[in-house]
């Protein structure tokens, strides 16, 4: 069917092409951009969406393809229409498709619009696609040109009120084109351990103080430092988030503890072949100099976070917090007794061919894969700062799948935040292995399983079964002289060994070294219920007669026959910077102990010695 006119107004042209169409064309004087936020955000759509007259109580919009949406149009008299739909497709500033239907009018149709700029104006054309003609009939037999001419001629009032906001001296508004996917840049602005490497600071600044609570409802409160020494302090409330689109909130600055005026950024992202639209909108200025002087500010800042994200769109980055302390994570890391326990993701274990840990040396490895694949590895360690930082490469610097890996870790009170980046050769290898390989889902699988291990570090359950009876065993851990002939390693010997076993008494012993180092430590016995248990804190002290932290210590000690199976069960607590080296051979220790145990309760007599 040719193209046969409707009706029409003096700005709107309603023709029907086809049997179920009705199409509907109008220039507004304003750029693609403002229309279609007109079209999509709700706080623009309640100002002009329907007849003259007529409210928008109900506006709902989850945009995004598969999103609903849902209005509610009250009339002057009361009376309420409902309407609904799904976005089916979605090119920001270009083009948009979704369904709509009406709560009591039959079926749906299906409404294109594109969005054509030129010279600052817009031409929108909507086409409205109906199951039948029928329908289409009673649509348009409905009022439905004179409705849509007073609803777009509200569109077109209301959009100049928009483009005189923007040109106000009171309102300020930057575009920024970024490489980088939408997600990224919405997580650049929403994520710590992306915050932290750009945080909205002009260049000249850097944050040396933050604090926040990213949702909606939360807080941010940073302070700035300028290259001179001066600090300035500014403080805002998040008050909305729409992952990947929108992040809305309050500024202001502080003049001690005075708040200065408070403003509202809105921050939109747009998506275009893989690149992202940052539109910044800033409202509520004070005067002219205050809008022009953030204008400087956010641009230089836009400028930082542009040369983060060349390295962003090429990282992987990932935090974790572990209650443990930093020497022992870091040693957890970097002590090849511990590292081939936990590094990797899930299923997988590894075999160690060498390993070198300093500025130059090589960790050569296999991973062995839950699907009986092996992979072969190559770490060369770059940079190592006890217990600060640690770089190194994995792979060779040009060959496929090479990338770089820094860890971070800092101190937070007793325990520890670790930041984890790997950087790739292009933003292409990195989304190669995230996809193909899950490798955002195996690095949060492998700082699960360095939890876990740190558990294990702090934590130990051990057992033994010995060829002697329960009362000789008990004997070995009460009386000193016997206690003496066997406590720590091999080669070690306790010069001091004094023990007051009852419920409060103490516990002191020195063990001396092979080399002639004496390492003291103190205990408290909390329960003694002989034959069958003992629990005593132990400490090791520093140079200084200090502990380096505390182990609840509980033994068990049961009877199977003539054999005795006794189980310690140590968990740290309360471990000081330094103590990582103690702990870190805890297990070992505790194993080679209790080998020299066996040893003597199978060559004594039940009787006391001497």
């Amino acid at each position: 069917m040719s193209a046969s006119p409707a009706k029409a107004n003096s700005a709107l042209i309603v023709t029907t092409p086809s049997d179920r169409e009705v199409l509907l064309t109008r220039v507004f004087d304003a750029p693609s951009r403002l229309v279609f936020e007109a079209w999509t955000k709700p706080e623009y759509l309640v100002h002009w969406f329907g007849r003259r007259g007529w409210t928008l109580p109900v506006c709902t919009v989850d945009l995004r393809v598969g999103g609903a949406w849902r209005f509610i149009l009250r009339g002057p008299d009361g009376r309420e229409v409902g309407m609904r739909g799904e976005y089916r497709e979605i090119a920001p500033y270009e083009r948009l498709i979704w369904t709509e239907s009406f709560d009591d009018f039959p079926g749906e149709s299906l409404n294109t619009m594109h969005f054509s700029e030129n010279d600052g104006k817009t031409t929108l054309t909507a086409r409205v696609l109906c199951k039948s003609k029928e329908i289409r009939d009673a649509v348009i037999a409905s009022g439905m040109e004179q409705g849509a001419g007073e609803t777009y001629d509200r569109l077109a009032e209301h959009l100049a009120r928009m483009a005189a906001a923007e040109s106000t001296g009171h309102e300020l508004v930057i575009t920024r084109w970024f490489d980088a996917p939408r997600e990224l840049v919405f997580e650049c602005w929403t994520q710590p351990e992306h915050l932290q490497h750009w945080q909205g600071a002009p260049r000249g600044w850097t944050v040396t103080a933050y604090e926040s609570d990213i949702r909606p409802g939360g807080f941010f409160r940073i302070r700035m430092s300028s290259e001179v020494g001066i600090d300035r302090w500014l403080e805002g409330g998040y008050r909305e988030m729409v992952k990947p689109e929108r992040l809305v909130f309050t500024h202001a600055w502080l003049d001690g503890n005075r708040k200065g005026k408070e403003t509202l950024v809105t921050i939109t992202l747009a998506e275009r072949d893989g690149k992202t639209e940052l539109r910044l909108r800033q409202t509520g200025f004070a005067s002219v100099e205050s809008r022009d002087g953030h204008k400087y500010g956010w641009n230089s800042a836009l400028d930082g976070l542009a040369d983060y994200l060349s390295d962003a769109a090429r990282s992987i980055v990932v935090t974790r917090v572990f209650d443990a302390p930093r020497d022992l994570v870091f040693d957890a890391w970097t002590d090849a007794r511990h590292i081939g326990r936990w590094y990797g993701p899930n299923g997988f274990t590894i075999t160690t061919h060498a390993i070198d840990v300093r500025p130059g040396g090589v960790w050569l490895f296999d991973m062995h894969g839950p699907d009986g694949v092996d992979y072969p590895n190559k770490i060369t360690y770059k940079e190592i700062v006890k217990p600060e930082r640690l770089v190194y490469d994995h792979g060779d610097a040009g060959a496929p799948g090479y990338f770089q890996t820094t860890v971070t870790f800092e101190e937070e009170g007793a325990k520890t935040k670790l930041t984890m980046r790997m950087l790739f050769q292009s933003a292409a290898e990195r989304e190669t292995v995230v996809k193909t390989y899950h490798a955002i889902e195996g690095a949060h699988q492998t700082l699960d399983r360095l939890g876990e291990q740190l558990g294990k570090m702090l934590e130990l359950i051990t057992t033994r079964v010995f060829d002697a009876p329960r009362e000789l065993v008990f004997q070995a851990w009460t009386d000193p002289e016997r206690l003496a002939r066997w406590w720590g390693p091999k080669g070690f010997t306790n010069p001091v060994c004094e023990v007051d076993v009852r419920p409060g008494g103490a516990i002191r012993i020195h063990m001396r070294a092979p080399d002639g180092t004496v390492y003291p430590m103190t205990g408290v016995f909390r329960e003694v219920s002989e034959p069958e248990k003992l629990v005593f804190t132990s400490s090791a002290l520093d140079q200084n007669g200090q502990p380096m932290f505390e182990i609840l210590n509980t033994v068990t000690f049961a009877a199977e026959g003539d054999t005795t199976k006794l189980t310690v069960h140590a968990r740290v607590t309360n471990p000081k910077p330094g103590a990582a080296q103690h702990l870190a051979g805890m297990e070992q220790g505790w194993s080679l102990s209790l080998d020299r145990l066996g040893v003597a309760v199978e060559g004594w007599p039940s009787c006391p010695p001497g």
